[in-house]
């Protein structure tokens, strides 16, 4: 199945929009967004919004009375934050004297309290492999910034349908074949990728254009991971929501799975390794079939 080349050159060419015009914007002080840029909260000034920064650090030294987000970014926090703190391939980190009125999730970088900070909700210290300063509570609460990372990561989703829908939908048929075997080879792809990368990226050091390739490493691993996730997303979407008619019907079957498979996160410790387990298989699926390209063979041989 060949990849949507219309598709996929609009989406390249937006991608190089938003990396050659890194933008913020706020609204009469009240919501920033970035992309591709900082966002900073000086001290004595206060912000009555929520702040979200993709590719971006956010620093708050004044005061914040909604949630904030950092995706791919760090955050420190010295002054007041009244929401909800969450960081996404990021560490959070509280200095003394600041305070957060709501919970914290660090995902993929940690949570760095300082002894004279306030925390008054819960921590959610998600680091590799995995771990949990306290146990989140039984009734997750889902705050305005939560959402803003749920609409961002099926926005993402449905772009990767559009630039490859062969791809996913055959990766998407095939993954509820051979679990065993493919939840085997996600969880080995997991446990050697951090060697491997420390070996690969040694080696490509010696030469000094070897070092360009470096980053493309841990690129290609989240670029297998997600679109795995996508297709496996997509499975579990369909098998809720049964045959739908309609040529945008994979796209409601994403919305069900991208939905579903948040929800589980959300589980206090049994949906973080539920969660875990699921990217582990996605990453499986995507490599045992090749991202969709060793089955589409596979069909031609049959015909």
């Amino acid at each position: 199945m060949k990849i949507n080349r219309k598709a996929a050159v609009i989406a390249g060419l937006v991608l190089i929009l938003l990396m050659l015009c890194a933008f913020k914007l706020n609204v009469d002080n009240k919501d920033k967004v970035a992309i591709f840029n900082d966002i900073e909260v000086p001290d004595g000034v206060t912000v009555n919004g929520d702040i979200v920064a993709i590719f971006g650090d956010v620093t708050i030294n004044g005061d914040l009375t909604g949630d904030v987000v950092a995706i791919f970014g760090d955050m420190s926090v010295s002054g007041t934050v009244g929401g909800d703190v969450v960081a996404i391939f990021g560490k959070v980190s509280v200095k003394n004297g600041g305070v957060i009125k709501g919970d914290v999730a660090g995902i993929l970088g940690g949570v760095d309290k300082s002894p004279n900070a306030t925390i008054k909700g819960e921590i959610a210290d998600i680091n590799i492999p995995f771990s949990m300063k306290k146990p989140a509570s039984l009734i997750p609460k889902i705050s305005y910034g939560s959402m803003i990372g749920l609409f961002i990561k099926y926005a993402f989703s449905c772009l990767a349908l559009l630039i490859a829908p062969g791809r996913i939908r055959l990766m998407s048929e095939e993954s509820g074949i051979r679990p065993g075997r493919r939840l085997g080879i996600g969880f080995l792809i997991m446990l050697l990728f951090i060697p491997a990368s420390i070996v690969l990226s040694i080696l490509f050091a010696i030469t000094l254009i070897g070092i360009i390739f470096i980053p493309f490493i841990f690129i290609a691993f989240i670029l297998v991971a997600f679109t795995g996730m996508v297709a496996l997303e997509v499975a579990i979407g369909y098998r809720i929501t049964g045959h739908l008619e309609g040529g945008n019907s994979s796209y409601i079957h994403l919305m069900v799975g991208v939905v579903l498979v948040y929800v589980l996160r959300m589980i206090p410790i049994f949906g973080w390794l539920a969660y875990f387990a699921l990217v582990a298989y996605a990453i499986g699926v995507a490599v045992d079939t090749r991202l969709g390209s060793g089955m589409a063979g596979r069909q031609i041989k049959d015909v």
